[in-house]
C-alpha cells in the first residue's frame, strides 16, 4: 500500500531536515513527500540532495499562504492511498508508517485516521529547555486528555498530526473558514461528524522537539487559548469533547462558589489551580518530579486563559493575522 508524507514549513525550515531524516529512515518508504514552504527561503535543492537516490518523489510547493491553506494544497497533491501529516518538529520512529498502515488496515478498528501520542523531547540538556519539555509533557496541565497520555490506545476526539485515508481527507479537508484555530481538534471533529472513527495507538510512536524558551512556551499556550476560541466559532460547538464540558463545569462551579463569598475570592482561583497542579505533579511524575513544573505550568494555563478571552473580546475584529505558524 502506498502512502505519502505531507506537511508545511515556515521560518522553521531548519527543523524540517531532522524531521526529513526520520521520514527517510522508515521501514516502509513513502511514495512521495509533499512540502508546502510558506517561508522566504527556497530549500528544494537541499531536500533533493537529502533524498538523493531514494525512490521517493518530492512534491515541493513554494507559496506564502496560511498553514491551513498550505495543508490543503499538500493534500490535493497526494497520489497515495494514505497520507501522513508531519510537522517540522516531529521525529518519527522507524516503524511509524508501518504501524500506522497496520492500524488503518485493521478491519476491527474501522478507523479513517490514526496517530500516536507524541513524546516531548527537549531541544538541549540546558535547564530552561528541559523545563519547557517537562511542562509540555505533563498531561495534568491540560486536564488529562486522552491524546496526551503516552500509553493510551483507543478512540479519541483529537490526534496529533494524523495518518489519514487520503480519499476521505480530500473530501473532508482542513477547514479554511478561519486560519487561526486548533486544526488537529477540528479536523478530527469534522471526521467524527461524518461518522469516521479516529484512533490512537501506543504502537505508533512519534516525538516532538519542544521549544527551548519559556517565553515561547507562554506564547504557545496563549495561541492555544486563542485557537480554542476560534475553533468554537468555526465548529459552532462549545465543547468538542466531554472533557471540555467537565472542565468547564468544574471551573464555573468553583468560580461561583468563590463569588458567593466575595468577588475578591476569585483571586484564590489561581491558588487552587496551583494546588491542583502540585498534587498531580507529586502523584504522577515519580522520579521526574519537580515543583517548578506546576508553578511555571500554572503561568502557562493563565496564558491560555488570556488568549481564549482575548479572542472573545475581539470577536468583531476583522484584521486578525491570517496565519497558524508559530515561531
Amino acid at each position: 500500500m502506498t502512502y505519502s508524507f505531507f506537511g508545511t514549513c515556515y521560518y522553521d525550515h531548519q527543523q524540517f531536515f531532522e524531521c526529513l531524516q526520520t521520514i527517510l529512515d522508515q521501514t516502509i518508504s513513502p511514495k512521495e513527500i509533499i512540502l508546502v514552504n510558506a517561508g522566504e527561503i527556497n530549500i528544494e535543492k537541499k531536500i533533493l540532495d537529502k533524498i538523493n537516490n531514494k525512490e521517493i518523489k518530492l512534491v515541493y510547493i513554494f507559496s506564502k499562504v496560511s498553514r491551513v491553506k498550505a495543508l490543503n494544497l499538500a493534500v490535493d497533491k497526494s497520489s497515495s492511498k494514505y497520507s501522513f501529516r508531519f510537522d517540522t518538529r516531529s521525529r518519527f520512529s522507524k516503524d511509524y508508517a508501518e504501524n500506522a498502515i497496520l492500524a488503518l488496515q485493521n478491519i476491527d478498528l474501522n478507523a479513517a485516521v490514526v496517530g500516536g501520542v507524541p513524546k516531548v523531547i527537549s531541544s538541549s540538556r540546558k535547564f530552561i529547555p528541559q523545563l519547557c519539555a517537562e511542562i509540555m509533557g505533563r498531561s495534568y496541565l491540560y486536564f488529562f486528555p486522552k491524546h496526551r497520555n503516552i500509553n493510551y490506545s483507543g478512540y479519541s476526539s483529537s490526534i496529533y498530526l494524523g495518518c489519514f485515508i487520503t480519499s476521505i481527507l480530500k473530501n473532508v479537508r482542513f477547514n479554511e473558514k478561519e486560519d487561526i484555530f486548533s486544526e488537529d481538534s477540528l479536523i478530527i471533529n469534522d471526521f467524527l461528524e461524518r461518522g469516521f472513527k479516529p484512533y490512537i495507538s501506543s504502537r505508533i510512536k512519534v516525538g516532538y522537539i519542544c521549544r527551548s524558551s519559556f517565553f515561547n512556551i507562554l506564547k504557545l499556550f496563549n495561541t492555544y487559548g486563542f485557537c480554542r476560541a476560534n475553533t468554537i466559532f468555526v465548529s459552532k460547538k462549545l465543547f468538542i469533547s466531554e472533557r471540555h464540558l467537565y472542565v468547564f463545569i468544574s471551573l464555573v462551579g468553583i468560580s461561583l462558589i468563590f463569588l458567593k463569598f466575595a468577588l475578591k475570592g476569585l483571586i484564590l482561583l489561581p491558588v487552587l489551580l496551583l494546588v491542583f497542579n502540585i498534587i498531580n505533579e507529586i502523584i504522577f511524575s515519580g522520579k521526574q518530579m519537580s515543583l517548578l513544573v506546576p508553578i511555571y505550568g500554572t503561568l502557562c494555563q493563565f496564558s491560555w486563559i488570556v488568549g481564549f478571552f482575548w479572542r472573545l473580546l475581539i470577536i468583531f475584529k476583522t484584521n486578525i493575522s491570517k496565519s497558524n505558524f508559530i515561531s
